[in-house]
């Protein structure tokens, strides 16, 4: 059984040891130091500390310990990727921004650029024009925007060296669109930081994907940049036009939204642009404001392909109940412009013909007359009375 003066230290035996070991290695090693140490000086200076640092044997358990650390690094890098990426799920199952700003207040204690970067863009996506200012001045969605300012200004862009990273260019591209579509963020703010992805894209030799590309054109062609970065800008175009066909909907609708502004226009990638309208869902992601704002840039850059146009205005036609009425007025301007009446925009009734290659393809279009919608099965005019019960408990019927 340990006596009381067992216990007159909180040391364990092995760090006694240990500090036993320094002191006699300090004491070989550095005698003017502990000299000086006696008449009640405190040893300091580069003699004393080369002398400890060399003079210290390695503690208990640091060697596993040490070798653990890049093992639990990367566990932890593992589970912040997960999730990100569930979040990332949440966000986009979301099918409205109320449920994803639910989502934003969830999941804050696991903070990530990354999602909460796209999780701003949704917000701004899902939203109308006046549920986006709404928004704007929610706390989740102020606190959410303030991290993504200190994450993708001037001095966050120069702490990264070197060639810039897709996923870091993306993510940056992507905070400064949901900053600017919420008006969280003006374009002389955004001015510097532009500046520079413009520059850290074009000595990474625009290897990037065409959304990240399509997103800082958008982003940087209202801006009044410097001369080497107005030229540098202008390059974008030409290394957008030979992977026209990687672009989506959202990438078209930023390409002629800038294309809109003098000096952003660019007849060769328009042509591109044009044809990727005819390709059938090209519209299915994109917003009903994305919409509107696709019809009156097609309008202004006076391109009247009914083969295009025809896609665009059936797509408006079935989601006008998401359209304000604002929104509905600017897009028949739009198509009266274009010379092609909402009205026309579906097929017209009945046969036509078209060859197709060797052969000749017939369509029958049809409209939907008042009388001519099917009946449900089953329905009738007149109630049927109800057949008359029959009692299989003989013991009940007794009674």
């Amino acid at each position: 059984m340990l006596g009381i003066g067992a216990y007159d230290s909180d040391d364990s035996p092995v760090e006694a040891a240990a500090d036993a070991a320094v002191e006699a290695a300090l004491l070989a090693a550095a005698p003017e130091a502990v000299a000086l140490s006696t008449e009640g000086q405190v040893p300091d200076g580069p003699s004393f500390a080369k002398a400890a640092s060399a003079a210290a044997p390695p503690a208990a358990g640091k060697g596993k310990s040490a070798g653990k650390a890049p093992a639990q690094h990367k566990d932890q890098a593992k589970i912040n990727a997960k999730r990100n990426a569930e979040i990332r799920a949440d966000v986009n199952k979301a099918k409205s921004a109320t449920a994803v700003v639910q989502v934003v207040r969830q999941s804050m204690e696991f903070w990530d650029r990354r999602w909460g970067a796209h999780a701003l863009y949704q917000i701004a996506k899902r939203s109308t024009a006046r549920t986006r200012q709404e928004w704007a001045g929610d706390k989740s969605v102020v606190r959410i925007a303030n991290r993504l300012k200190s994450e993708c200004n001037v001095e966050a862009i120069k702490t990264r060296p070197g060639i810039l990273e897709a996923e870091d260019a993306e993510v940056m591209l992507l905070s400064l669109e949901g900053l600017r579509r919420m008006t969280l963020q003006g374009l002389p703010e955004q001015q510097d930081a532009l500046e520079l992805l413009v520059a850290r894209l074009a000595a990474g030799k625009w290897n990037y994907p065409v959304k990240s590309l399509t997103r800082l054109f958008w982003l940087a062609a209202p801006l009044k940049l410097e001369s080497a970065g107005a030229e540098l800008l202008g390059a974008v175009p030409a290394e957008i036009r030979p992977r026209a066909v990687e672009l989506g909907g959202s990438d078209i609708s930023l390409l002629v939204g800038a294309m809109r502004l003098p000096g952003a226009k660019d007849l060769a990638l328009l042509e591109k642009i044009v044809v990727r309208l005819k390709e059938k869902d090209i519209h299915k992601n994109l917003s009903a404001t994305d919409l509107v704002e696709l019809s009156e840039g097609l309008a202004e850059l006076d391109q009247r392909d009914d083969t295009a146009l025809r896609p665009l205005g059936q797509e408006l036609q079935r989601r006008r109940g998401e359209l304000t009425p604002d929104e509905a007025h600017r897009i028949q301007n739009s198509f009266q412009k274009l010379k092609l009446p909402l009205s026309q925009v579906w097929a017209p009734v009945g046969a036509t013909k078209k060859r197709d290659k060797d052969q000749i393809v017939t369509t029958q279009a049809f409209a939907p007359q008042e009388g001519h919608e099917k009946k449900r099965r089953g329905s009738n005019d007149i109630e049927r009375t109800s057949p008359p019960r029959v009692v299989r408990d003989y013991k009940m019927c007794s009674y």
